[in-house]
């Protein structure tokens, strides 16, 4: 008899899948804009544009907007706004040359009523999941996606009064549709709420919820803010561009009368720290600049350059060939390692599931210079050299060492630079066979000047670790007593309980021990003259 323990936390994901009908979802909110059976509690739609600048206020107008047939999810009817932003070139509130900042959003919401499905009071936000798609037209021709915001996801009473008021990120959407599911629990209860999100736990407050607000919105810029180039809203100085949603649905997810979140633990995807673990598939240092000439640099393993001590992955540069022709629009230079293949398929597609931890500093600065900006980079890979995700984060390096650790769900985001990015890794997350971590350092433009064009600047990392937040649970244990084989495990102490499985090969097929449903039935006491068994634990919600 054996035991796999990594087989228990891999395996949950599928275990909950197995069970679902263990969980029920309850439709607080639904609206496909088609006027049929689906279309819920919908009652109102409005949509808004605005832009301004340092300087004021700037005309703005629609051209389109309100629910409209044959431009939603194969051809049905959808909820469209669609911006007129040709009056901007021409107002002096954003032609201003001395303007120092713009802005320009467009707004679209749509309004829900009775009826209400009871909603459970709970303090786990993660059972509520908004659930939508999405779609942008008319992006300017260098912008194949934008960042759209859920800008309001508001609970209120009869008397108008915002109880719950959620904000936060749904994701780059471009000319293709995006399927959005957003657990509460990565947004933000905004200002205009009167509860604290505790307040969810109390049944009298819940029970008083008695309409909601969706809002989906695109803000932003492009171009330069100041001088003779005129800043462009991210649909250009134009009347077509637009924002459509779809499809919107709110579920709470429950479980025996009260929402139970999912046992989450991090799985190892990759670590290196240059001592005895690298990256498997090679690592590279690399500069850029515009013009000519290049600097000279070399990458390698400093035996003594790490944390405490140990060893570090090295790059050194020498920028004095800039002193005299430094970059007037672009520099910059890094580090990265790539690391296939991976230990295990990778099983989420959301961006909130991974995480990066590292060690990082850079030397041969100018005096008074301790930080320089940074960007790290998270890119996955299927098997055919294809790019189809990449999650981005900006921070800053420092001339000392220091740790660093990058979470999805608050700041990594998914890149801009990947047309329809979230809609491949939705259907190739399973694929991926190659991940790569690069780290750059970035100037405004000349990276050179705050490291003096010194001959010897340097960038270090140390102790990387890629992970996956993936469904886990306790070990399982194997001991004999009295003569007899005993399997105990434990249910998870954050809810749900552990069902536990065998198989007669390591790779399954697995299937429920009848009776063992939870730890209420450990130990399992295994028959005897039984064959060759492995076991492992399934979480039911």
């Amino acid at each position: 008899m054996k035991i796999i323990q990594i087989a228990a936390s891999v395996a949950a994901m599928a275990g909950i899948l197995s069970i679902a009908s263990a969980q029920t979802t309850n439709v607080i909110l639904q609206t496909d804009f088609d006027g049929d059976a689906g279309e819920g509690n919908y009652s109102f739609a409005y949509g808004y544009c605005v832009a301004g600048t340092s300087g004021g206020s700037s005309a703005t107008a629609f051209s389109g907007g309100g629910v409209q047939t044959g431009i939603g999810v194969d051809g049905t009817s959808a909820n469209y706004i669609s911006p007129d932003y040709t009056q901007l070139p021409d107002d002096p509130n954003w032609a201003n040359p001395d303007i120092t900042y713009a802005y320009a959003v467009v707004g679209l919401a749509s309004g829900f009523g009775a009826p209400i499905s009871p909603i459970t009071p709970t303090n786990a936000t993660s059972s509520f999941v908004l659930n939508a798609d999405l779609q942008v037209q008319g992006l300017l021709t260098n912008l194949p996606n934008t960042d759209v915001s859920i800008s309001k996801l508001q609970f209120t009473d009869g008397n108008g009064n915002i109880l719950f008021d959620f904000v936060g990120d749904a994701g780059y959407v471009g000319s293709n549709f995006v399927h959005i599911s957003v657990p509460l629990s990565s947004l933000n209860n905004a200002g205009d709420a009167m509860d604290p999100l505790s307040d969810l736990t109390n049944a009298d407050i819940v029970a008083s919820i008695s309409s909601f607000v969706v809002e989906f919105s695109v803000n932003g810029i492009e171009g330069s803010v100041a001088g003779a180039q005129l800043v462009s809203p991210p649909f250009g100085f134009t009347n077509t561009g637009g924002l459509v949603v779809d499809n919107i649905e709110l579920d709470q997810m429950i479980s025996g009368g009260s929402a139970v979140p999912t046992p989450m633990v991090e799985q190892t995807i990759w670590q290196a720290n240059f001592d005895n673990t690298f990256p498997n598939d090679g690592d590279y240092g690399f500069n850029d600049r515009d013009g000519s000439p290049n600097a000279t640099s070399n990458w390698a393993i400093n035996p003594t350059g790490g944390m405490g001590g140990s060893a570090s992955f090295e790059y050194t540069i020498d920028f004095s060939s800039w002193s005299n022709n430094p970059p007037v629009n672009y520099s910059g230079f890094g580090l990265g390692g790539d690391e296939s293949p991976l230990p295990y398929a990778l099983t989420s597609s959301s961006h909130a599931s991974y995480r990066i931890y590292l060690s990082a500093k850079v030397g041969g600065t100018s005096a008074g210079v301790t930080n320089i900006p940074g960007q790290v980079d998270l890119s996955f890979f299927i098997p055919n050299g294809t790019e189809v995700y990449d999650l981005t984060s900006p921070f800053e390096f420092s001339t000392n060492w220091q740790s660093y650790e990058f979470d999805g769900a608050t700041s990594l985001q998914v890149a801009t630079w990947l047309t329809g990015a979230q809609t491949t890794f939705n259907q190739d997350v399973s694929q991926v066979n190659k991940i790569e971590l690069q780290l750059s350092a970035q100037g405004s433009p000349d990276i050179g000047a705050p490291f003096g064009f010194a001959t010897n600047a340097t960038m270090d990392i140390d102790n990387i670790k890629v992970v996956e937040l993936v469904p886990g649970l306790a070990p399982i244990t194997v001991i004999r007593s009295n003569g007899q084989t005993q399997v105990i495990w434990t249910d998870p102490a954050t809810g749900g309980t552990a069902q536990l499985q065998s198989a007669t090969s390591v790779n399954g097929p697995y299937t429920d021990v009848a009776g063992a449903v939870s730890a209420t039935a450990s130990p399992y006491i295994v028959p005897s003259g039984s064959q060759q068994q492995f076991f492992r634990t399934a979480w039911v919600p």
